[in-house]
């Protein structure tokens, strides 16, 4: 059965990029990505207008909406979820979150049954990963995110192809362990909306009906993350 059309708005503001992407119908119709520094919240409702100006949908006409919850910057990722919640509330619709380590791990091609590790410093020495495989063109995690000093993440990793992404500051020292991680092949040069509204979207349609989980956020803070962790003592 072909899949219903829908119109989704993705935001995504994690990082110093702002990354906004827009579905309308069966196909994402436009995307920004831009480079915005500590400037994301001057400019962000008004990339969005603009998107969905650019496209023809009225912020009524969504049907669905998706943010990244992090890791990432405090304050950026603060950012684009009080947007998302503002969205979801004034026009009633779903807000599902996605974390960005799926995301990265996302860049990565979608051959069945392959997998890729992804990996995002923090703090210090410390990086978050996770692992994850490709099944049925669906992205699935095959261990919760964890939080790992580099020695800990090159033997967790093994083999397996990563994913990489650094956050300003990462310690020139990192370098040459980071080099020995093997890279897995993209699909996409950059973690954007648009891999955003493929992982969001994926998960709406495996749970129409909901209820969908309120997104909790993600923080590049080693102490935020033991707060927010599941696992935490």
């Amino acid at each position: 059965m072909t899949p219903s059309p829908i119109s989704v708005l993705a935001i995504d503001t994690t990082s110093e990029f702002l990354s906004l992407a827009v579905r309308a119908g069966d196909r994402p119709a436009a995307s920004r990505y831009l480079l915005c520094g500590n400037g994301t919240s001057r400019v962000l409702f008004r990339e969005i207008d603009a998107l969905l100006a650019e496209v023809g949908i009225a912020p009524a006409g969504l049907e669905l909406l998706l943010v990244a919850v992090g890791p990432g910057s405090f304050t950026g990722t603060r950012i684009g979820m009080a947007a998302a919640a503002t969205f979801a509330q004034v026009t009633g619709r779903p807000l599902i979150g996605v974390d960005t380590l799926h995301l990265l791990a996302a860049q990565s091609f979608s051959n069945d049954g392959s997998r890729v590790h992804a990996v995002l410093n923090c703090v210090r020495d410390e990086v978050y990963h996770a692992p994850y495989v490709w099944r049925d063109g669906q992205l699935e995690a095959e261990a919760p995110i964890a939080l790992s000093t580099i020695p800990e993440l090159a033997a967790a990793v093994g083999d397996t192809p990563v994913v990489l992404r650094r956050f300003p500051p990462a310690p020139p020292e990192w370098d040459d362990d980071l080099a020995r991680l093997k890279r897995a092949e993209l699909r996409s040069s950059h973690p954007d909306g648009l891999l955003l509204l493929e992982a969001g979207i994926a998960r709406f349609r495996s749970n129409r009906a909901g209820p969908f989980p309120r997104p909790e956020p993600i923080y590049l803070k080693s102490e935020a993350f033991r707060k927010w962790s599941p696992a935490a003592p």
